[in-house]
């Protein structure tokens, strides 16, 4: 037994052992501390550590120290350093860091390997386009596999000229290393925007050098200096290492007499600048090429030295630089000893000397793409022959998964083309992209440059789609409505359907966002009319839903059921059908579809579509009873939607953690999801997350016996000028309201809204509507009615909806009850119990039992299931696990690492008693389904 729980059980807390030596680094001693804090602790777990300073502070020199003493400790060190010329080749720092364990990569799920090899230009697989976190999962695979054998530490230095897919890579994985012995170090130059991690991302900013140090350090490199010289240095190096290190070997250049005052990073620029000018020419020439390359073979500088020169170099021709300090050489490798060197260098060289550069390295490179990048620098004013070849170059990074890599290649073709036409295709090609970046101000400048011609319907279609996409549809505004149909319609004589039917689901999501007008709703139904697509088209269905869930629900209904059966694949459209299924209350279907439509979404790694379906998914599982699954789904989602930015989905999902604690009876859990809702959203006007988090304020209240409060919370969503005024999610709380109006003496309230929603329903509503109506009639019919309303939203619908058939099958007792039938009450009475003990609807178990006492039936107290001591992510992977996945399969399946899945196994051992996985499937039998 013990041997099986090795495989899951993080290694004991034990520190890897050091031996504490002095640095050699002067003034770092806390640098130095910290990072043998992180090394030390490496086998408890791991962390990432942000370090930021200026230019020349000594970040590199730090982490120059974790290297030797990581090594020291028996700790793998990979490496990465980013590099400016290389910030256009997307994942070229990761293959950096990632080279020594690609051996390992065959080992890796066929997905992750086939995206991974495909990012690194090693797979040219079209039809593999992979999303870029499963080439992160990937990444955090192959990372944590390499710490199964050693601890690994992985430096990433200058990490500000990263590409931004690399970036990404590593920010996700950041996040991911609490239970694996990996130590991420990034050094940042300050003074670049550089999100990464998250709240648990250490940071540390490396500071000037005291008085003290500083002078110290100066008097081992230039001892010889005068005393005033020293003054000035120590005062204008101003605790910068570098600068007191390489502006005393510049005193004749840049000290005889007064010198003009300029800042630190340029003076130090000044100075290698000097330092290249007396070298010889075909030396300088050599650091030109270097500079300008986004390689580092000595090979191929030479050779397109020798285009430049027309003439042969020799390696011996890289001496000088060597001496005078600037780069460090071997036969592999040419570095530049410090970025300040190369951004010297580059910056120096005239406009004709970067072209000639740029020119010979297109013409001796022989990868495609890095010859392009060099072509284009070397071009002046429009290529089209170079502008197509961009395009094809943009085919090739889309299929890399390097979306922002897309946009920027794309903005170069722009600059290429000839024509006002092309060049504004390409900038609207690359808006399209943009939008899915999450950069609002990147996208303005995309589509301010496209100049749509105005007799070019369909351009300006595609970039009023593009402005659509980049925003929120929270905030009520009718006439973003009409532009929608406005667009579709232009999109649609243009013989764009698709288009036009994005643009018209759009509209429709709108209309129930913002509880639009009739005559609003009206134009976009009739817009989607003139589409003229097939009827069980999966938009249309949806535009449908959304326009119109109560007079179209039945319709809808009844397409969706035809489609459930039919099926479809696709991650995207299982996504549509499901919003739309639950727009109307067909939970049942919708929970169906967006669960294909996640697992979907998982196998591609799609991370940043997966926040909005779990939060769907979640509400419809909430409805069919299945409060378990939902408080999962809810959770996961908020985790990712924090994690990639839609905080939009992380309060949607944290509202139905919020009504699940209210139907648990959890009003302090409630309250304060409800709270953290509304201080992400109360600003932007988002009345659907407001209505349902009145929605979970009210039916807490009607737990805890409050009905005055839960009518006055639910109320709100009919108030038109409240502004948690909701017309779609009226038809969500009408049960609670006729309950909350009726037991506070205000049924008159309600009557009119029961006819209402009848009349618009008719005249077959969707069961769940339809078994909601009988609820309310049924509270609020005379004695010799409430019966025959009772047992019709009894009938065999109910099912579907265990805390709606539990609550029909309470008032149901009571009410027989009431009518001197003690004997009639009971069953409905234990039955109503028993759904809420499954359910774990405290309030309404309680009600329950003291309605059997009075009916002359004892009733046993709910004891707690042991499942329901673990967190919700712990019952997921305790779940999975009991279904007999390896730690490997449930960690690619959830974006955690396999470490990570241990951890959390460890502690559902611990808190559940049980000491195998063969003991998790009867522990959790009664999560895995909904009450019934």
């Amino acid at each position: 037994m013990a041997k099986r729980l090795k495989k899951t059980v993080p290694p004991p807390a034990k520190q890897r052992e050091s031996v504490p030596r002095p640095t050699s680094l002067q003034g770092r001693e806390t640098e130095i501390a910290l990072i043998d804090q992180l090394l030390g602790r490496i086998d408890l777990g791991g962390s990432a550590l942000v370090i930021r300073g200026a230019a020349g502070i000594g970040k590199s020199a730090v982490l120059e120290e974790a290297k030797s003493r990581a090594r020291e400790r028996g700790i793998t060190v990979l490496s990465m350093t980013g590099v400016q010329a290389e910030v256009h080749i997307a994942f070229a720092g990761l293959e950096q860091a990632l080279r020594p364990l690609m051996k390992q990569a065959k080992s890796l799920a066929p997905r992750q390997r086939s995206a991974l090899l495909s990012a690194f230009g090693v797979s040219d697989d079209a039809a593999a386009i992979p999303d870029i976190r499963l080439v992160a999962l990937a990444t955090l695979t192959l990372l944590t596999g390499g710490a199964d054998h050693k601890p690994i530490l992985l430096l990433a230095d200058d990490a500000q000229w990263f590409d931004e897919a690399t970036r990404d890579v590593l920010s996700f994985v950041s996040r991911r290393l609490r239970s694996d012995p990996i130590v991420m170090l990034l050094a940042v130059r300050e003074g670049f925007d550089f999100p990464f991690g998250d709240a648990d991302t250490l940071r540390h900013v490396v500071p000037a050098l005291g008085d003290a140090d500083a002078a110290r350090l100066l008097d081992v490199q230039a001892p010889e200096l005068s005393s005033d010289l020293r003054s000035r240095f120590l005062k204008e190096a101003a605790g910068n290492p570098l600068a007191l290190l390489e502006l005393p070997r510049a005193i004749q250049a840049a000290y005889d007499g007064e010198a003009r005052w300029l800042p630190l990073t340029e003076r130090l620029e000044l100075a290698f600048c000097s330092r290249v000018s007396e070298l010889p020419n075909a030396t300088r020439t050599l650091m030109s090429v270097a500079a300008a390359n986004d390689g580092t073979s000595p090979h191929e500088i030479m050779r397109a030295c020798e285009v430049v020169l027309d003439g042969s170099v020799g390696v011996d021709a890289f001496a000088p630089a060597v001496s005078a300090k600037l780069i460090e050489f071997d036969a592999t490798e040419v570095r530049f000893r410090h970025p300040l060197v190369r951004s010297a260098i580059r910056q120096a060289a005239d406009v004709v000397t970067r072209q000639r550069v740029h020119a010979a390295l297109a013409t001796i490179i022989e990868d495609q793409d890095r010859r392009l990048w060099h072509r284009a620098a070397a071009t002046v004013g429009p290529d089209d022959e170079l502008a197509a070849e961009h395009d094809l170059m943009a085919t090739r990074a889309r299929r890399r998964g390097s979306i922002a890599m897309v946009v920027e290649i794309l903005q170069v073709a722009a600059k290429l083309s000839s024509t006002t036409k092309a060049r504004s295709e390409r900038l609207l090609r690359a808006a399209e992209f943009a939008v899915d970046l999450g950069r609002p101000e990147l996208l303005q400048r995309l589509l301010g440059g496209a100049e749509v011609d105005g007799s070019d319907e369909l351009g300006a279609a595609r970039i009023g789609w593009c402005r659509e996409m980049s925003q929120l549809p929270i905030v009520s505004d009718p006439g973003k409505i009409s532009a929608l149909v406005g667009f579709a319609d232009q999109a649609r004589a243009a013989g764009a359907k698709s288009l036009a039917s994005n643009l018209l689901f759009r509209a429709a999501q709108r209309c129930w966002w913002s509880s639009a007008s009739s005559d609003v709703r009206a134009s976009v139904l009739a817009a989607a009319n003139r589409l003229d697509v097939p009827d069980l088209d999966p938009r249309f269905i949806a535009i449908s839903a959304y326009v119109e869930p109560l007079r179209r629900g039945g319709e809808v209904y009844a397409k969706l059921n035809a489609l459930s059966v039919t099926g479809t694949g696709k991650a995207d459209i299982l996504r549509v059908l499901g919003s739309a299924a639950n727009i109307i209350g067909a939970f049942d279907l919708g929970v169906s579809f967006l669960g294909e439509s996640s697992a979907e979404l998982r196998k591609q790694a799609r991370i940043g579509n997966l926040p909005r379906v779990l939060f769907v998914q979640a509400w419809s599982e909430m409805e069919i009873g299945d409060w378990v699954g939902a408080a999962r789904q809810a959770e996961e989602a908020v985790c990712l939607a924090e994690e990639t930015g839609a905080s939009l989905w992380a309060a949607a999902a944290m509202t139905v953690k919020a009504n699940v604690a209210g139907m648990q009876g959890n009003l302090e859990q409630c309250e304060a999801y409800a709270r953290q809702v509304e201080r992400l959203f109360l600003s932007t006007g988002a009345g659907f997350l407001l209505a349902m988090l009145q929605m979970g304020r009210g039916i807490a209240a009607i737990g805890a016996g409050r009905h005055s409060e839960a009518f006055e919370h639910l109320q709100r969503l009919f108030a038109s000028a409240d502004p948690a005024f909701h017309s779609g999610l009226q038809l969500f709380a009408l049960a609670d309201f006729v309950e909350a109006a009726v037991y506070s003496e205000r049924s008159q309230a309600v009557r009119g809204l029961i006819d209402d929603i009848e009349r618009m329903s008719a005249p077959k509503p969707v069961p769940w509507v339809e078994t909601m109506l009988s609820y309310g009639k049924a509270l609020l019919a005379t004695d010799d009615d409430a019966e025959r309303f009772f047992l019709q939203g009894l009938g065999q619908p109910a099912r579907n909806w265990p805390f709606l058939r539990g609550r029909l099958l309470l008032g149901y007792g009571a009410w027989l009850r009431r009518q001197r039938r003690p004997a009639n009450a009971r069953a409905p009475l234990r039955e109503a119990r028993d759904i809420f003990d499954a359910l774990g609807a405290s309030p309404w178990s309680d009600r329950a039992r003291e309605e059997l006492r009075a009916a002359g039936e004892a009733s046993l107290r709910r004891t707690e299931q042991i499942w329901e001591r673990l967190t919700p992510q712990e019952l997921h992977i305790a779940q999975l696990a009991a279904q007999g996945l390896s730690n490997k399969v449930i960690g690619a399946r959830l974006y955690l690492s396999h470490r990570t899945v241990g951890y959390h196994l460890h502690h559902v051992f611990s808190k559940t008693g049980i000491t195998s996985r063969s003991g998790l499937g009867p522990v959790l039998s009664k999560a895995n389904s909904p009450a019934t």
